[in-house]
């Protein structure tokens, strides 16, 4: 008994089936599996499209799924969620699950031959890209990638957006216990909102109205943007998701279409705010968005930096009608950090590519897919500063923060200030490295913001019509962490290495005692 008690938790044995109680594996298994049938719809969709590369197609994807499924059924089938689960875990299952998956997902690259495997690390930067749907890509000429591995890659933003484990928590009951700590792991914004009073029940409504999105922006992309099916689903997943991939080099603007962009636009704007109010609308509540003060400060934005970007742009002397369309597109895919492309926006002034670099940083609102800090913490910040800067003149005043007619807590307050700082830090350290690496100042910086944010093109070397290859190979695993970093919200990724490296100094002592 007291041999069992000193071993740590994760491999302590069940006493059901013989297997190990270990949330964090057992989740782990689950998201690679999820990750596998994805893998082979993306081989059906080879197959059917019959293309010269179908071979090749069919068989990577169907072997990174074996490998997948394989990986995943053996993780899932020898562990167990144990009854009584430790904060810890939740956000140990969420970064590690999130490793694991963007490390399977460099298969059909690889097996594909899109990148050789002298090249893994670029295999493993466009799968990390994609699930934490940044849309960075180091794919060169994308037209040349096999039709099946394409869509996969789209797939993975689909699947990032929204969440592996908030998927699993929604069709597997065992993940009941904890499902609360593992969706607030995960999802985007500081805390989840409860649509019913199960958590379950949460999830899987959260799945099926992005789901239902997903489904009314291919449609309208094929009923007013003359898209194909393929085309209209590809897009669709990576528009949901606010991700940004595109089955095509030349992005958007390769379709020359005003209808497509539009739809877009409306799109992008809709999946960068909350889902909770979208939800709520649906059940006859459509005045929730205008209640919200983050929504009107959201739309404000898009507004406003949308009407500064097409007035510092009309002398690129393009029609008003062209200058408003790349403003309004342009604006909404970096707000909502989604990172389409239309125009090479660094080649236009300064005073435009400032402004985009600054709507980078605070992206969509709280509990939409959307990456950046979010709205409401730059709201809770700016109130923040003002009632120091108050309280500096009448100290003995009591003032509360407010957004509308909510008083924010402390607690929330200062969580937020970390979360922001972390972010910042983060960020700063991150450019400062791929500077250092041999990155232009401008490239560097600005993709470290773009990665933390998860937004996908950034200025300079890397700008929309470039891709990451530009910058210094040994960068990548610094922007790959950014990427994470960012997705993951910040403390899961901070408290999941923070949790490994005390378990580490643990073991030693443990060993120890066992003699």
């Amino acid at each position: 008994m007291k041999a069992s008690a000193e071993r740590p938790p994760a491999l302590i044995r069940s006493r059901t089936g013989g297997r190990f109680e270990s949330g964090t594996v057992h989740v782990i298994g689950i998201a690679l599996i999820l990750v596998s049938a994805g893998m082979l719809v993306s081989a059906l969709v080879a197959f059917i499209d019959g293309g010269s590369d179908r071979g090749t197609d069919v068989r990577a994807l169907l072997g990174s799924a074996a490998i997948s499924a394989s990986i995943g059924f053996v993780a899932w089938w020898s562990t167990a969620v144990p009854n009584r689960q430790r904060a810890s875990m939740a956000f140990s299952a969420v970064t590690w699950s999130w490793v694991s998956v963007s490390l399977i997902g460099a298969l059909p690259f690889l097996l594909s031959g899109t990148f050789d495997w002298s090249h893994a690390d670029n295999a493993i930067f466009e799968s990390v890209s994609g699930f934490t749907t940044t849309g960075s890509t180091v794919i060169q000429d994308l037209d040349s990638v096999p039709k099946g591995v394409r869509f996969f890659r789209q797939m993975t933003q689909w699947f990032g957006g929204m969440g592996l484990i908030v998927l699993a928590v929604a069709v597997l009951p065992a993940l009941k216990v904890g499902g609360l700590e593992l969706i607030a792991a995960e999802a985007p914004g500081p805390r989840p909102d409860r649509l019913t009073p199960q958590v379950r029940e949460t999830a899987r409504r959260l799945w099926l109205l992005y789901g239902a999105f997903t489904v009314a922006i291919t449609a309208a992309l094929m009923l007013f943007g003359g898209m194909d099916l393929y085309d209209g689903l590809a897009h669709a997943f990576t528009t949901a998701s606010t991700g940004g991939f595109s089955p095509y080099s030349a992005s958007v603007g390769g379709f020359e279409s005003a209808a497509v962009e539009i739809v877009l636009i409306i799109a992008m704007i809709t999946c960068g705010a909350s889902y909770s109010w979208h939800w709520q609308a649906i059940r006859g509540n459509p005045g929730v968005y205008l209640r919200v003060s983050e929504f009107r400060v959201y739309l404000a934005m898009f507004v406003g930096a949308t009407a500064l970007l097409f007035a510092v742009n009309r002398e690129l002397g393009n029609s008003a009608g062209r200058t408003l369309r790349d403003a309004a597109f342009n604006v909404a895919t970096v707000l909502t950090s989604t990172g389409f492309g239309t125009a090479d926006f660094t080649e236009w002034g300064p005073p435009a590519q400032v402004l985009l670099l600054l709507i980078m940083i605070p992206a969509g609102t709280t509990g939409s897919t959307s990456g950046g800090i979010k709205t409401l913490r730059l709201q809770v910040i700016a109130k923040f500063a003002a009632r120091e800067v108050s309280r500096a003149r009448h100290p003995r005043a009591i003032r509360t923060i407010r957004l509308g007619n909510t008083v924010v807590s402390d607690d929330v307050v200062n969580r937020t200030v970390g979360f922001v700082l972390l972010y910042l830090c983060a960020t700063l350290v991150g450019g400062a490295l791929v500077t250092a690496l041999g990155a232009d100042p401008v490239a560097g910086f600005s993709a470290a913001v773009s990665a933390t944010g998860n937004i996908g093109p950034a200025l300079g070397d890397v700008g929309p019509a470039s891709t990451f290859l530009e910058l210094p190979r040994a960068s990548r695993p610094v922007l790959m962490f950014l990427m994470l970093f960012g997705r993951l919200e910040v403390f899961p990724t901070v408290l999941a290495i923070a949790g490994l490296l005390s378990h580490r100094k643990r073991l030693p002592r443990q060993r120890l005692r066992h003699r």
